[in-house]
């Protein structure tokens, strides 16, 4: 019997017709004509290699020349029993903030309850570390297991950063997710991420891509899918409604990780578009920051979101390991795990 592989937990939210889951020289003029040609002669020279040194730092550090661009889809990290259990209590964050729900998801090879915060543009899934009753837990199951979530644009370009992957002789997992609906077994999205097995089970950035099947099931047309389908679009089909909520997206990510996460993360978002400065990555809409740390007890420092209007200045302890906050048109989640 093949083992069972872990699939990362992608489905909530995502809710579609009989399918629900309630779940970024100065020139000096006065010492002649020879002085003045020498000063032009090496300006160029420090231009031209200020372009080449440039370019070479861009290739080096930041997304291969091929790399295909993503998005932020979603986060999710499992957090201490009572965080967990606080989280909805203030009203700000239910109700205000974002749409949240406590739900639950099945797919054929795993299960899970979490709580959601749905933004206008992306997601955040929480889970409780007690809450896994099994003996083969998943990412996500284990206190400060974190997933960071991308989408591809369109439909296929998961396959093209695989490729680009395996062509640096990277071993890779594309797995594709089902789920069971009136009897029929029907494919929802593939993961891919780089294998990574001392790391993947409790932290991976990968990416996800809904299958044509389950698009086409949201009510999306051929011409619409193979076109870029936003996650605004996505939400307001499945919501058949504008979003209202204060939550548009997550702009920024601070994590702390070991030498081994942050060479991990860094090998990840090269081939998803992101460029590199030292321990910063960015890309058009989201920046990760990253703490190089042996010793930390929990990987996420801070969330931070936009927000789609103006908030008073909010300060929640959701509790002694988590503060929320908002003030003007940000937000963010502040970690305090010690």
């Amino acid at each position: 019997m093949a083992k069972k592989t872990s699939q990362p937990r992608s489905l909530a939210g995502q809710s579609c017709q009989s399918f629900e889951l309630k779940s970024f020289i100065k020139s000096d003029g006065g010492f002649g004509h020879s002085l003045t040609l020498a000063v032009i002669t090496f300006m160029k020279i420090r231009v031209l290699l200020a372009v080449v040194v440039s370019a070479c730092f861009g290739q080096l550090n930041g997304q291969t020349n091929d790399s295909i661009k993503v998005e932020l889809n979603h986060i999710f990290f499992c957090v201490d029993s009572i965080t967990y259990g606080n989280l909805f209590k203030h009203e700000y964050i239910s109700k205000v903030f974002a749409n949240t729900s406590e739900t639950s998801s099945k797919t054929l090879t795993d299960s899970w309850t979490g709580k959601y915060l749905m933004g206008r543009n992306s997601y955040t899934e929480i889970f409780a570390s007690n809450s896994y009753k099994g003996t083969n837990p998943q990412l996500g199951d284990r206190f400060g297991d974190v997933g960071i979530v991308f989408k591809t644009k369109k439909l296929g370009d998961i396959d093209k950063i695989n490729l680009l992957i395996k062509a640096n002789n990277r071993d890779t997992q594309l797995k594709l997710n089902e789920y069971e609906s009136d009897g029929k077994i029907l494919p929802f999205n593939y993961n891919l991420y780089l294998s990574n097995p001392g790391l993947q089970e409790t932290f991976r950035p990968y990416v996800e891509e809904k299958t044509m099947d389950f698009l086409k099931l949201c009510g999306f047309s051929e011409s619409e899918i193979k076109s870029e389908i936003t996650e605004e679009q996505f939400r307001e089909k499945i919501r058949t409604k504008k979003y209202e909520k204060l939550y548009d997206d997550i702009k920024k990510i601070e994590l702390t990780l070991t030498v081994e996460e942050f060479e991990y993360i860094a090998e990840a978002l090269k081939y998803f578009g992101f460029s590199q400065m030292e321990h910063r990555f960015i890309n058009n809409r989201l920046e990760i920051i990253c703490l190089v740390q042996q010793n930390r007890r929990y990987k996420l420092k801070a969330i931070h979101f936009t927000l789609l209007k103006s908030s008073e200045d909010i300060n929640i302890e959701v509790s002694k390991n988590l503060n929320f906050r908002a003030s003007g048109v940000e937000a963010s989640f502040q970690f305090n795990y010690q």
